[in-house]
């Protein structure tokens, strides 16, 4: 019988978990989630957790408006102005989820 090596067997546990995760989205989408939505909103607020959040807020309700049941998906959010003195934060977020159509 042939001996297996750490290199080999990493490479067999690594294709598995490899198509576990394709195959992972398709499970997700078998409740008719399966229209992709995306909003990229800007939000400000007097503090970084402030505009954060409006910004987060702005862009999933963004999404809402037009899929009306949406998967809570994921933020990429950046902050793009702060005042001098810190009291305006302003952030861009992209959200992405999918939708009931």
């Amino acid at each position: 019988m042939r001996k297996v090596t750490r290199l080999r067997r990493l490479g067999l546990v690594s294709a598995a978990v490899a198509l576990g995760l394709a195959t992972t989205p398709v499970a997700a989408y078998a409740d008719g989630y399966d229209t992709p939505r995306s909003a990229t909103v800007d939000g400000a607020g007097s503090t970084y957790a402030a505009g954060k959040a409006a910004a987060e807020q702005r862009a999933r309700a963004a999404v809402l408006a037009v899929g009306h049941d949406c998967t809570p998906g994921q933020y990429d959010t950046f902050l793009t102005y702060m005042s001098p003195g810190g009291g305006t934060w302003v952030f861009r977020s992209t959200h992405q989820a999918m939708c009931v159509d």
